[in-house]
């Protein structure tokens, strides 16, 4: 049975974990993409354009939703605990986390590219340009990454522009803002994010380097942004709510044209001139629009806390952390399989998965790990 627990915004805590779960679902199709087979490091020669359509439609919003939830949690954080405790909140739940495992993923991932190298016969573009670097014994020449962990990094970054912009981003300013009419405070926000896109190839890249990415920090500080003042202002997200089907439908019209839009190889071309302008303001009115969808399904219907629910969200962050070297090896091991994609697809989300809960639950949960990684208990 589903109880609202009193106190807590369940439909967020759920659609965090849900979006954290289809994490494991986005990197598993990336392998199985067409558009994707010149930079995946497990592409694999069996393909399906359905894994385009799904991929890209779920990069589309998910980590936008991401930061929108994480702007509204700093915000509840924030006012509930102050600015101290908020500071020793995400040094251990978030700078913590990305100091333990950035390191012990880089390793993981040097072993499952030494395997990978040693046993896959049709290996990917990307490891057939990485194989020679490994080979002469010089992993030192492997660019840098923050893999996954980029936005764990990049959240920091924001945690501290909004110390900086609390002063500037006033309760007056934020409540000028939501003065104006709801569309155009939409359309309005979708054209503030055209600069940042226009500087990055399409669908937007991971910003996984080491300095955070200034693109990243206005694209996502915008999503972010929203977050914090949907907490701020209680009306702000229900001044939509009459249309949610209204932006359900505009999003899936913007990722239409997206989707059409891109080059079969996103690699080898990007959209340019007007076509590139059109790219870039169906990704953003998309993204935005099934953010604000999802937050409004969510609230509608996930509102709500019972046990599946609860554990889903107990082992997300752990998921998410472990999930792609796991996974990379499973897809690895059947990369010169002859099985279809949709069976390569099916057997390595659920081995990997699997193998996320086994070890959380044998090697995490008992151990201070497992406190550290378990989700916020912050009541209004």
């Amino acid at each position: 049975m589903m109880q609202q627990s009193p106190g807590r915004f369940d439909y967020l805590d759920n659609l965090r974990a849900f979006a954290m779960l289809a994490g494991v679902l986005f990197h598993a199709a990336l392998a199985y993409s067409p558009m994707a087979q010149g930079f995946w490091l497990s592409a694999d020669p069996q393909q399906h354009a359905l894994f385009d359509v799904f991929a890209w439609a779920s990069h589309l919003f998910r980590m936008p939703l991401f930061f929108c939830i994480a702007g509204f949690f700093t915000a509840l954080l924030w006012q509930k605990a102050g600015g101290m405790a908020f500071a020793k909140n995400r040094l251990l739940r978030v700078a913590l986390p990305l100091l333990l495992f950035l390191p012990l993923l880089t390793l993981a991932m040097h072993g499952v590219l030494q395997f990978g190298l040693a046993y896959v016969s049709q290996p990917s573009a990307l490891m057939q340009l990485i194989k020679p670097m490994l080979s002469a014994g010089s992993p030192a020449e492997l660019p840098f990454s923050t893999m996954h962990l980029w936005f764990l990094y990049h959240l920091l970054s924001l945690y501290i522009l909004t110390y900086c912009a609390r002063t500037l981003l006033s309760d007056a300013l934020q409540a000028r803002l939501l003065a104006l009419p709801p569309r155009l405070l939409l359309l309005l926000l979708v054209l503030c994010m055209l600069p940042p896109l226009s500087l990055v190839p399409a669908p937007v890249p991971a910003p996984e380097w080491i300095f955070p990415a200034l693109w990243a920090l206005w694209f996502y500080g915008l999503f972010f942004a929203c977050g914090y003042v949907m907490f701020r202002h209680g009306d702000a997200l229900a001044r939509y709510s009459a249309d949610r089907r209204v932006l359900l439908g505009l999003g899936t019209l913007s990722y239409a044209v997206f989707y059409q839009l891109l080059p079969a190889d996103l690699r080898a071309q990007q959209p340019q001139g007007w076509t590139k302008l059109v790219v870039i303001f169906c990704e953003a009115s998309g993204a935005l629009c099934w953010t604000l969808a999802a937050l409004l399904y969510a609230k509608r219907y996930l509102n709500r806390s019972n046990p599946l629910l609860r554990y889903l969200s107990g082992v997300s962050y752990w998921v998410y952390l472990v999930h792609i070297p796991l996974l990379f090896l499973v897809q690895f091991g059947m990369t010169d399989l002859p099985w279809t994609a949709g069976v390569k697809y099916l057997v390595a989300v659920l081995v990997t998965l699997s193998g996320c809960l086994l070890s959380f639950h044998l090697l995490v949960k008992p151990t201070p790990l497992g406190k550290m990684l378990a989700p916020a208990t912050v009541r209004l």
